[in-house]
């Protein structure tokens, strides 16, 4: 399996700045997407629904605990983090299995802001002697954060010749610091992906371009060709949406990271590498051509699957992480305000695709991400802490609750609160398309595409912030990316040094 690094904060920060909602009461809600691949990000879906957290009749999935047996005293774990575990789909149902006698574990939840916030509360409690025991592992950790001496090197906890951790084990390799590991992420994630509507591309006589992935004709010509006929239809389409941040995934659809990082420490800068520079330059053919987002629409600067689900019918392509915005898109339409306006059981007609192929290459390469927990220097109950990341690991890996979770996604049994105002009443889940599932757990699978993963956020800002704006500006300006590279290489560079 090759495997290349690319991480991003940036996405993090600007999905939680763009998601969160409030309910009636003014309580944040998260509901994020579950099942074994979904985003390091948050994947919030807004809601108005004040019960959404209210207890249901959900039954906690029983897990094959053969693998790796608890002894029932995992204790109270202490986890750090922007959102509550116990309330996101990500952890929700781990933290059930984990807190029932097989394991004996309480989840504490210490909230943070997001971001270099994040990084910040971290190292304040790590300095006071008063670590947490878990955290989400975020792209500044890694080279920035394991650097700093912030996080305990795992490897006397975890074997990482154990088959448990086989399919991960070249992930875990990239997470080496001077010969210790300190992240074993439990899944692969997808990161980017273009997320359409089908009735809007039916409507506009266009072939679907999961038809055309299939046919493995779905690369950067023929994207480009259908947003051309796409743009063509009407003065008020667009082909493609994307931030700064998500420009990257194109790119590295060449083979190519911006910035790697070596298991040897060697770091590599290829901001200025032809494979980079030919595909900034497409896109910013793109741009010319009137087939991109313009930064002055009045949808705002940034469109969010909520904003996007409504004006899919403009909007040809979202570059986004496909989970969330399948399910914050869907959920738009489906939950509005009211338990009793809810549509239920209806497969929405938002799709996703993986970014193009380049047709210069004859395999798919796509950035990915991966999810998982690190424990922070100084962590009081470790035991406990690795107790959780095995808990995770096993629910990834057993075949019973694998199949499970599809069902759930595909044919979810009706779920009713127990408690609350909306007592009685079905809570509304996403019913998904099993085309669009499957193709979602396909994109995490590295026997179909070559990750990419570039550790361009893994520096902080003062490297990733003129990286993106130089690539948003050679797409939407007028300088070409042979002189914003050159301006910005230096910049690079100085901040390299520090860490070679």
């Amino acid at each position: 399996m090759k495997i290349k690094r690319l991480l991003s904060c940036g996405l993090v920060t600007a999905m939680l700045l763009g998601m969160t909602a409030c309910d009636e009461g003014g309580t944040p809600v998260t509901t994020s997407g579950a099942g074994p691949g979904t985003s390091s990000a948050t994947t919030t879906a807004t809601t108005a629904d004040p019960d959404e957290l209210a207890a249901t009749d959900a039954v906690t999935k029983d897990l094959d605990t053969g693998s790796y047996t608890p002894d029932g005293n995992s204790g109270v774990v202490k986890f750090l983090g922007y959102y509550d575990i116990k309330g996101d789909q990500k952890g929700a149902e781990q933290v059930k299995v984990f807190e029932t006698e097989t394991y004996g574990g309480t989840i504490e939840w210490i909230s943070s802001q997001s971001g270099a916030a994040y990084y910040e509360k971290l190292a304040t409690l790590v300095a006071a002697d008063d670590s947490p025991d878990l955290l989400t592992y975020e792209p500044l950790a890694f080279p920035y954060g394991v650097s700093k001496n912030m996080f305990e090197a795992l490897d006397e906890h975890f074997n990482i010749d154990d088959p448990l951790w086989a399919d991960m084990k070249p992930m875990i390799e990239e997470y080496e610091y001077e010969g210790k590991h300190y992240y074993f992420p439990h899944r692969m994630v997808t990161k980017y992906a273009l997320n359409y509507n089908r009735k809007t591309v039916e409507t506009a006589g266009l072939d679907d371009p999961y038809d055309l992935y299939v046919a493995g004709n779905w690369t950067w010509d023929t994207w480009r060709e259908m947003m051309i006929e796409f743009c063509n239809q009407d003065d008020g389409n667009i082909g493609f949406y994307a931030t700064s941040t998500m420009l990257e995934a194109f790119v590295n659809t060449t083979g190519t990271s911006l910035i790697d990082v070596a298991p040897d420490g060697t770091i590599s800068n290829n901001v200025q590498s032809a494979a980079v520079t030919r595909a900034i330059e497409y896109l910013a053919e793109l741009g010319r051509n009137s087939l991109l987002y313009p930064a002055d629409h009045p949808y705002g600067d940034w469109v969010s699957p909520q904003v996007w689900a409504p004006a899919s019918d403009k909007i040809l392509f979202l570059g986004m992480e496909p989970e969330w915005t399948y399910i914050a898109a869907t959920e738009t339409i489906q939950n509005p305000t009211g338990v009793e306006n809810d549509i239920h059981d209806v497969v929405s007609d938002f799709a996703f695709v993986p970014f193009p192929r380049d047709p210069n290459s004859s395999e798919y390469y796509m950035c990915s991400n991966t999810f998982g927990y690190m424990i922070p220097k100084g962590a009081k109950n470790v035991k406990g802490a690795v107790d959780f990341i095995y808990c995770n690991r096993l629910f990834e890996t057993d075949q019973n609750i694998i199949d499970q979770l599809r069902n759930d996604h595909v044919a979810p049994a009706t779920i009713t609160y127990t408690t609350g105002k909306y007592e009685g009443m079905q809570k509304w889940r996403i019913t998904w398309d099993a085309t669009c599932y499957d193709l979602w757990r396909e994109m995490c699978d590295a026997d179909n595409f070559t990750f990419i993963m570039d550790d361009m956020y893994g520096f902080g800002d003062e490297l990733s912030t003129p990286l993106t704006d130089a690539m948003y500006a050679s797409t939407f300006g007028e300088e070409s990316w042979t002189q914003q590279s050159g301006e910005i290489a230096p910049v690079i560079e100085s901040i390299l040094a520090e860490y070679k």
